[in-house]
């Protein structure tokens, strides 16, 4: 080969390495296209604190609206405008509360069941609800009384086989897919030891789980979250997946969430990620998969569509705990928007501060 050719060769593969980082460059800004509109307290609208955890959307701008703390298990509908230009919320009033008779509650009152996540079924007009107390998703008629159907949960997420209150905390479902979609919070008991203030800047390996309308599993995937905090944590910290939406494209949205409470509130955070992945195009996994050994193409591949903190600081009070995702409506020029809740936890705090609700909304871009 000659100096030229060799010249020539280096001159050529420097192109395509700069091209490729451009391209990638490209490629990640279109991936953090949503646009975020800013956060609105619910009580603007007079809907009282809550504990908000998870919503669905029932159609004509009909919600369910799942809290972790009611004496029920079942659900708040909730009907939300939008403006259908700009996606911005323009009401929020409550229809009612619809909940199981059969009451099952702690010494505090509150319902066993610990519900989370809630995903309505247009061809059943039912919606099912997981509760991260029991571990099952469990069917719902719209009068918030159990139908007796529930989703086939495998043992490998059973109850004992979870670390306490990192249960099933997302749950969707696709009309277009025929399917429903869960994820556990955090790692499983035998997948190893999730992020923490004893074990700092871990990875969560989560497991991505699909069933079809017989309610039967139909398939794993293995989803791996972006490292946690590793320093500076507060006397409350929570690190994950709080929901998960399917896209009517068969895209997945996954909504990790990283909480860090102080003591006295103050330099609190909430630290909010919104991924797509492609489950159509991701490697299956089965329940013997060990997630510690798996090699590393084998996760989910992930394209942040949206990243976000809220803080509390004598200048800034716009903390929210988001733990709800759902569509909303989709407006006159084709993008679709999703909803985010958040959850005060009763409107919790002290003297000088405490937590309120707020609603967020996300404007995906057009080709979504």
């Amino acid at each position: 080969m000659t100096l030229y050719h060799s010249n020539l060769m280096q001159i050529m593969k420097r192109f395509i390495w700069i091209f490729s980082c451009l391209l990638g460059v490209v490629f990640n800004l279109s991936a953090q296209q949503a646009l975020e509109l800013k956060q609105e307290r619910l009580s603007k609208w007079g809907i009282g604190t809550g504990n908000f955890s998870g919503m669905a959307p029932l159609g004509n701008q009909r919600y369910a609206v799942v809290s972790d703390k009611e004496p029920q298990d079942g659900f708040f509908v909730f009907r939300i405008a939008q403006n259908m230009e700009t996606g911005e919320i323009e009401s929020v009033s409550m229809d009612g509360f619809y909940g199981n008779p059969d009451m099952h509650v702690d010494a505090n009152g509150v319902n066993l069941r610990d519900c989370e996540g809630i995903a309505y079924v247009p061809a059943t007009n039912t919606v099912f609800i997981s509760g991260e107390g029991d571990q099952q998703i469990l069917e719902y008629n719209l009068k918030g009384e159990l139908t007796g159907r529930r989703l086939n949960v495998p043992e490998q997420f059973g109850l004992d086989k979870i670390v306490s209150n990192y249960g099933f905390e997302a749950l969707t479902y696709s009309p277009q897919q025929h399917a429903f979609w869960t994820m556990t919070e955090s790692m499983l008991v035998a997948d190893g030891q999730g992020s923490s203030p004893v074990n700092p800047g871990a990875h969560n390996l989560l497991r991505l789980l699909k069933f079809g309308d017989n309610l039967q599993p139909a398939g794993q995937y293995a989803y791996r979250m972006d490292r946690g905090r590793t320093e500076d944590f507060g006397r409350i910290y929570a690190h994950g997946v709080s929901d998960v939406t399917m896209l009517p494209s068969g895209k997945l949205l996954v909504l990790e969430r990283e909480a860090n409470i102080t003591s006295g509130y103050m330099g609190s955070e909430v630290i909010c990620k919104v991924f797509m992945v492609n489950p159509q195009q991701s490697w299956p996994i089965d329940g013997t998969t060990n997630l510690a050994r798996l090699d590393n193409n084998k996760f989910m591949v992930k394209h942040l569509l949206a990243n976000f903190s809220t803080t509390l600081s004598p200048f800034n009070k716009s903390l929210a705990n988001y733990e709800g995702m759902c569509l909303g409506a989709k407006l006159n020029d084709g993008r679709q928007t999703v909803l985010l809740i958040s959850d005060s936890q009763n409107g919790a705090g002290n003297r000088i501060y405490h937590l309120y609700d707020y609603i967020k909304v996300l404007v995906l871009p057009s080709d979504f």
